[in-house]
């Protein structure tokens, strides 16, 4: 294990500011001057300009060590699910097409990309002149249908990018720099399908995937690698793009992720990522810093819309503007999550972002619950609805399961439920297992529930809320929205996706099918001495580090 906190402590981030002073000294003229109340004016006051203060220019050079789980199974990033493992995959293989931090998808291996007029033969034009590292030749389409080919093999437990492989008819290297992928059905799932890091037909000819060092076009070639140590990168001498400014990366093997953080703590590693919530701990002035991240991982409530209480818009209406989200995301999530309505994040240039989110308004819930017959009709707080002359109080049970490694939800829940009874709902928080959880979720046995659930890159939420979908719990089915989540998947470019999304988004915070709540973000912390990138992306985390830096030059 390298030891390169010495080497980094004397020389990162060396700041030279050049400091110009223009004093501006008029002589006194032989005229006296006079202000404008008519007074003489004798001299004339020295004008200083402000300080001109340069900007950094990042310099090459450093090394940064980070942590690896031990003894993968694997490390075909096809295979690949571990995150760590991901994002460091991500600085040796390159994708065709790269989901930007705002959900938009932009040219990597592949430069453009259209559709034909039925929106189902998709054509990708990749980029020429990029080379393979270790002196495997150029990039060509054949690459391409070779790593497609081995998705193709795969089955969704084995690789994530399998997920696709329903939706794909056919695949074809039609010229040298040319692949067409032909759908089932017009659909923009291509663009995300081909999000998948391609790797080297002629290099795993003739190598294991599993163990062999990997081969890639990335910033960063692998130089060693040992299951039980780490991998040692360098920066690659054959990169398409700029040469990454930190030229050495060494990653090296921990059990788990507490013994990331205490080798972090112990000045071993230059930065981690971490779920944690409390990372307080480990951030020490001057010397170590932190940035969030929004991930995938999005938590919501789903009401049983098909009947009780809440098949009743109004209701579903009332509990969205009654809940306080930055409440419950500073107090049980100590401000890591971003809070939403909706299954796509705000910062995606397909939300509308915060104009259509309910903000906490406990008179205007009040006022939907008795426009639904809700209200408070004797001396307790919870409000009551009259059916042949008998009161029936408004009571929900809401469903979690019950974690005892992380306590987060039911933390949530007791929120929820609080923030619910001061516009009269009483909630009973119902804390099962997770095999009860998941069968009551699977019978739609429950009024509300608090769900969890880790979103793909295609942001298509037709599995949550269209009619039949795998995880439409709550039973809401509506023509209307299958209609618009059709619009939003068959849109073939970026200007009639957005068309098709905020549609969507305005009809959904209408119908409130689920009651978003925030997307969970994940912390990387990191020695200050590191000028980092704020744009940070789940799964991507790291492909950033080429523009990091530990030094600058010097005049």
């Amino acid at each position: 294990m390298k030891y390169t906190k010495p080497y980094t402590q004397i020389f990162k981030k060396i700041l030279l500011i050049s400091i110009t002073v223009a004093v501006l000294v008029f002589s006194a003229c032989s005229n006296n001057i006079a202000d404008s109340q008519g007074a003489v004016i004798d001299e004339i006051p020295v004008v200083t300009l402000p300080p001109v203060e340069k900007e950094p220019v990042p310099a090459v050079g450093g090394e940064l060590v980070f942590a690896i789980p031990e003894n993968p199974a694997t490390i075909n990033p096809l295979l690949i699910n571990n995150v760590e493992l991901c994002n460091l995959m991500n600085l040796i293989y390159e994708q065709p097409v790269r989901i930007d931090t705002d959900g938009k998808a932009v040219s990597e291996l592949a430069e453009t990309w259209q559709a034909d007029v039925t929106g189902t033969i998709w054509t990708f034009d990749l980029r020429k002149g990029v080379n393979w590292q270790n002196g495997y030749g150029s990039f060509t389409s054949a690459d391409v249908k070779y790593t497609i080919d081995l998705i193709m093999s795969y089955t969704t437990e084995e690789s994530r990018y399998a997920v696709y492989n329903s939706y794909i008819a056919s695949y074809e290297a039609t010229d040298t720099y040319k692949i067409t992928i032909t759908l089932n059905e017009p659909s923009n799932v291509a663009i995300y399908f081909m999000t998948m890091p391609i790797v080297c037909e002629a290099y795993l000819a003739e190598h294991d995937f599993d163990t062999d060092l990997p081969v890639g076009t990335g910033p960063y070639t692998a130089d060693s690698y040992d299951k039980r140590e780490g991998m040692e990168l360098s920066a690659s001498d054959v990169w398409w793009k700029q040469s990454p400014y930190i030229q050495k990366l060494s990653a090296v093997c921990y059990s788990d992720h507490e013994a990331e953080l205490y080798a972090l703590d112990s000045n071993l590693l230059d930065f981690v990522t971490t779920s944690i919530i409390a990372i307080e701990p480990y951030i020490k002035y001057g010397k170590t810093e932190s940035i969030d991240y929004i991930t995938q991982y999005y938590d919501c409530l789903i009401p049983n819309v098909a009947e009780g209480i809440l098949s009743d818009v109004r209701t579903r209406q009332a509990i969205a503007f009654a809940l306080d989200k930055r409440d419950i995301i500073s107090e049980e999530l100590l401000g890591h999550a971003v809070a939403t309505d909706y299954p796509i994040p705000l910062s995606s240039f397909l939300s509308g972002g915060s104009t259509n989110i309910y903000e906490y308004n406990i008179q205007k819930a009040i006022d939907l619950l008795g426009e639904a017959g809700w209200k408070n009709r004797d001396e307790d707080p919870v409000f009551e609805s009259v059916e042949n002359s008998l009161l029936n109080d408004l009571e929900i049970d809401l469903l979690i399961y019950k974690n005892d490694e992380d306590t987060y939800r039911r933390d949530v829940a007791d929120n929820i439920a609080e923030q619910l009874l001061s516009c009269g709902i009483s909630v009973n928080v119902l804390e099962v297992s997770y095999d009860d959880y998941a069968q009551r979720l699977g019978n739609h046995d429950f009024d509300l529930a608090l769900c969890s659930f880790y979103l793909d890159k295609n942001p298509d939420p037709t599995f949550l809320i269209g009619t039949g979908g795998s995880a439409n719990y709550g039973k809401f089915s509506d023509s209307v929205m299958d209609q618009l989540l059709v619009a939003c998947k068959t849109a073939t470019n970026d200007e009639d996706m957005v068309t098709a999304y905020l549609a969507m988004e305005d009809y959904f915070i209408q119908q409130v099918p689920h009651i978003g709540l925030y997307f969970r973000t994940h912390s990387m912390i990191f020695d200050s001495a590191i000028t980092t990138s704020s744009s940070l992306r789940d799964l991507n985390v790291y492909a950033t580090i080429p523009k990091w830096y530990l030094y600058v030059e010097e005049d």
